[in-house]
């Protein structure tokens, strides 16, 4: 039964294709396994070495950021979740029928992006905050441990939980773009993983101008809490890196569903 109440057809429709697909458990399960395997694994490596660390990695230690590695493949399975719940309908050839049932174009789009980020924002902070407790209760043992009262904390781990989330809704537009699963994941993958090469590489020397708007940038920006790196962005100015991007990309992925044929 659907959790929607009667009236909102097209997100009750969205919400039961995205459950109904195969994916959508196994990569936020992939996710999970990832975030908290090597929250564990980084404390406890923290944890072993810091009697033999010297004061600049002590110094530069992170207990939050550090903790978070696990995100850097998370954001992957999340991007492909937007991708798939969109192009799934493509392949299939099934899109017809939500266009038929729905020819308002623009609010399928809303219906799409709506459910796909209320799944991802959902799942995306719990992550993060299951992330940083197993990270912490690691963390424990050498009294490296912080709380989500410690200056900047709470900030990181919400970061955390908001940057999955834009990066679900990133897959989902480029899907609604490209239409085509392995074109639209390639060009996903691109711009998490690559994007701050190629923007370093069209930079001036010593420049982090462009390459601060790198998604993975803003995603450091977002989840520092005691160190931050000059090459950073500021967390706000990283929200507003995510929010451009989103805005970019969701307005060119509307005008693609409803100005063009299927």
């Amino acid at each position: 039964m659907s959790p929607f109440p009667p009236g909102r057809g097209p997100v009750a429709a969205e919400w039961t294709k995205l459950r109904s697909l195969r994916s959508t458990p196994l990569l936020l399960a992939v996710a999970a396994a990832a975030t908290l395997s090597l929250a564990v694994f980084q404390a406890r490596s923290a944890v072993r070495g810091w009697d033999t660390w010297g004061p600049r990695a002590r110094a530069e230690f992170d207990p939050v950021f550090g903790t978070f590695t696990g995100f850097q493949l998370a954001q992957f399975a999340f991007g492909l979740l937007g991708v798939l719940a969109v192009t799934a309908e493509y392949g299939t050839g099934t899109i017809r029928a939500t266009f038929a049932a729905t020819p308002r174009r623009g609010r399928v789009v809303a219906a799409k992006l709506f459910v796909i980020g209320a799944i991802a924002f959902a799942a995306g902070e719990l992550l993060a905050f299951l992330t940083f407790g197993a990270g912490q209760a690691a963390l424990a043992g050498k009294h490296l441990d912080v709380g989500l009262g410690d200056p900047n904390v709470l900030r990181a781990v919400l970061g955390q939980g908001f940057y999955v989330f834009t990066v679900a809704l990133l897959g989902a537009a480029i899907g609604m773009i490209v239409r085509h699963t392995a074109g639209a994941t390639a060009l996903t993958a691109g711009l998490l993983f690559l994007a701050v090469t190629l923007l370093k590489a069209v930079s001036a020397d010593g420049s982090t101008a462009l390459s601060r708007w790198a998604p993975g940038v803003a995603a450091e920006g977002l989840t520092w809490t005691t160190f931050h790196d000059p090459e950073w962005p500021s967390a706000s100015f990283a929200a507003l890196v995510c929010l451009t991007y989103l805005t970019v990309t969701i307005t060119a992925a509307a005008a693609c569903v409803t100005r063009r044929d299927v």
